[in-house]
Formats: structure tokens, sequence, C-alpha cells
């Protein structure tokens, strides 16, 4: 990939410039930014929601799950956050004549295969996180990137539209990942006969060859996707205006020069979308957990249960996000955000308090609703907030918010729920983790209150 650089201003004439002239956006170009949404969804919330907590599980048993869960989770995580912002910000300098964006998409995602397959023969920590790691690094040279799309490709007066678009993609991925990762995972093990050493041991072979299938299946639908949205997405190379070249150290530099004092709104952005993911992240990575032990269900049932969790919440999710762009555009953004996040808190009461699966259930109908009125403005508000000259660099900052929660949510969570697991009750920690939660998303909606709309993008 050929790449040079210029001044920052120059890059801001040039992209601006191409900003004013981009025509009314079309299902294409909604497609065109949404698809891989979809697709990083679907891996993402099997992987971290069902996939690794059961690999981790079966791997170190209930005693170390917590501790090695986090670990991994949160080294992953970190490696994420510095690769998204360096890959960011080294596409919005890109030359190539296949358009900034779709190069990085390409090879990140070919890149990311060979650790993804190579996950599900790890079975040591050291081995899971240094493959986790890479897996991580390769896929986050797409993320960095593709995060821009929708600031390149799609005006302003459409970024509700399209933000919407994203909200639904994310919320089916989000959903649909963990449903097939239910079924692949529960094919062909036996559940009769548990304490036998000889169906143990089978259903132990099973639970090996489910784990590769699943990794294979995940593979395929990233490739599918990318394959779809380089098709899909018409970028045009960033012109080339003449501007001095500037050395291969000063850009290497550049990359972490993240100004963010100009641009106050946008800071507290990344604050506000902090707090919320905190909250997520609190509780999703813990969720197979809290089924079974908080609300006491065997482990061959809790697959199933969990695949009604993501039915329920995905119904709920999709009746959450599809009016939401539409009432962000009457009412603003912030206020669709703010009536998104009080019903997640409702949702994380009613988990905390559910002594039954009917009240489980019915807490994860709220917080579909909830996390679906959020997805459908988020990338909108970012996107609006964006400094124009670096989009992906700051694009990246803002999804630093997704990965450094992911690293520090495990980080607190874990040992909370342990310790309270031990000293209280079994399960008990999982009820903690959801009143932490609801503190959390507080956190991310106070934050909200300082935030321009309207305020311009320098």
């Amino acid at each position: 990939m050929n790449e040079t650089s210029s001044s920052p201003s120059n890059q801001a004439l040039t992209q601006e410039g191409d900003a004013a002239l981009l025509p009314p956006a079309t299902v294409r170009d909604y497609l065109g930014v949404s698809l891989f949404w979809l697709a990083l969804s679907f891996f993402w919330g099997a992987l971290l929601t069902l996939a690794l907590p059961a690999r981790i599980e079966s791997l170190f048993g209930s005693t170390g799950k917590d501790a090695a869960l986090t670990i991994l989770t949160a080294s992953g995580a970190a490696v994420a956050g510095v690769s998204q912002i360096v890959f960011g910000a080294l596409s919005d300098g890109s030359r190539s004549r296949f358009g900034r964006r779709r190069p990085f998409l390409m090879w990140g995602t070919l890149l990311a295969m060979a650790p993804l397959l190579v996950l599900s023969q790890s079975r040591t920590l050291a081995a899971l996180v240094l493959v986790y790691g890479l897996l991580q690094l390769t896929l986050n040279v797409a993320i960095g990137p593709y995060n821009a799309l929708m600031h390149d490709l799609i005006r302003s007066e459409d970024h509700g539209t399209a933000s919407s678009w994203i909200g639904v993609a994310g919320i089916i991925g989000r959903i649909g990942g963990p449903l097939v990762a239910v079924i692949l995972l529960g094919h062909g093990i036996n559940p009769s006969a548990i304490n036998s050493p000889e169906i143990v041991a089978l259903n132990a072979v099973q639970s090996q060859r489910n784990f590769v299938n699943l990794m294979a299946t995940f593979g395929f639908v990233l490739l599918a996707v990318m394959l779809a949205t380089l098709w899909l997405v018409r970028e045009r190379p960033l012109k080339d205006n003449g501007a001095a070249s500037v050395s291969l150290s000063e850009r290497v530099l550049d990359i972490f020069r993240v100004p963010l004092k100009p641009y106050p709104d946008f800071r507290w952005l990344v604050v506000s979308r902090f707090g919320i993911m905190m909250g997520i992240y609190t509780v999703s990575n813990f969720l197979l957990y809290y089924i079974r032990d908080t609300l006491g269900f065997a482990p061959e049932a809790s697959l199933g249960v969990v695949q009604n969790f993501l039915i329920i919440s995905t119904v709920a999710g999709l009746l959450g996000t599809l009016p939401s762009g539409a009432l962000s555009k009457r009412i603003g953004r912030k206020k669709v955000l703010y009536g998104a996040n009080v019903i997640c808190m409702a949702a994380g009461l009613c988990f905390a308090l559910a002594n039954n699966l009917v009240l489980a259930y019915i807490a994860a109908a709220i917080f579909g609703v909830g996390f679906g009125a959020f997805a459908a403005v988020d990338w909108a508000l970012a996107t609006g907030l964006l400094p124009a000259h670096e989009p992906a660099k700051y694009m990246g900052v803002w999804g630093l918010s997704d990965t450094i929660s992911q690293v520090i949510a495990p980080l607190v969570a874990g040992p909370i729920a342990a310790l309270l697991n031990r000293s209280l009750a079994a399960g008990m920690g999982y009820r903690a983790l959801m009143l932490l939660a609801l503190c959390w998303f507080l956190m991310g909606t106070l934050a909200l209150r300082p935030i321009r709309e309207t305020a311009p993008r320098g």
C-alpha cells in the first residue's frame, strides 16, 4: 500500500471540500458503512459473551475462570486500543488508489484469519493471551480505518439514518453471533449421565470440535462481509494537494498526537461512552456465569437460557432502534441517549433483583429496548463531533472508550465477583455486578450534559 502524508490543515481542506460534494446517501451507501459492523458485532458479541467464557471455564474450571477471563480480555483490549488509533491514523494519510480505508479493511481481515483459527487450538493461558492479542492487533488493522467510513462517505444530513442502519446491524450481529455460538457449542453434547467419566470425556472431545467449528464460522462471516463491503463502498483516493512530504519519524510521532483540548464536546462524548461501555462489559463478560451461578441453571441447560435471552433482547432491541433515529431528528440525539441510558439502568436493577427466570427475561427485554435506542444514535453523535482533519484517528480515540472499558471492566468486576461469591454465596457477586453496571451507566449519562450537538468541527 503506497502511503504518503500531508499536513493536517491541508488534509482538512481536501476532506472538507470532498464532503461538501457528497450526494444524498443511497441504500448501497448505508449497506456499505453498516455491513462490516454487523460482522464485527456478530463476532465480538459471540466471542466475548459466550465463546470465550465457555472456553475459559472448560480449560480452567469454575475456580479459575474469573481470573483467567479477566487477564485474557483485558490484555486483548489493551492491544486493540493502541492498534485502532495507529491504523486509523495511517489510513487518514493513505494515498492508495483503492481508497484510504478499503486496503486496511481487506488486509486486516485476511491477517486475522490465522490467529482466529489458532485460538481454537490454544490451551494454556499464556498461549491464549498471545494468540488473542494477535487477533486483536490484526483485526484492528481493519477496524480503525473502517470506523471513519461513515464520516467519509455519508453527508451530515444523512448521519442519523446511517447511524440507525449501523445500530440495527449491531443489534442483529450482537444477538445473531451468540445465537450461532449457542447452536454450535451445544451441538452433539450429551447432557445425560454428566458425571459418568465416559460421557465427560466424550463431551470434552465434542466441545473442542464445536469450538473449532465456531471459529471457522466466524472466519467465513468476516471474510464474506469484508468482500461485500469492498464491493459496496465507492471510495475515492485522497487527493495529493502538493503538500510537503513529512519524514517517517514525524509521521510516527504524529500518530500519537491527539489533542483533545480544542474539542471539549468530543472529549465529553468519549467520557460518556466510556461509562456506558463500562456498564455493558461489567455485565456481558459474566452473563453466562450469572445464568449458571446466580439463577442456578446447570451447565447443560444454561446455553438454552442464553439463547432465549438473546432472542428476547434482539426483538426488543430492534423495537428500540428503529424509531430512535427519526426521533433524534425531532428532539435531538442527546435526549434519545438520556432515555436509552435510563432504560438500561432500569434493566440493570431488574437483573440484580431477579430471583427467577421470568424476571430475568423481562430485564433482558428492557435492556434490549434501551441498548437499541443507544445504538441508533451513538455513531451519528460521534461522527457529528469529529475533528474533520483526521477522522479515523479520532474515531480511534472514540473507540478507546470501548476498548479501554474492556480492559478496566473485567479488572474491576472479576475480583468483586470472585470475592462476593466466596464470602457471601455463589452467584451473589454477579448480582453486585449488575448494580455496579448501573452506576457506570449513570456516570455516562451525566457526562452527556456538557455536549453541544451542533458544535462546529475543527
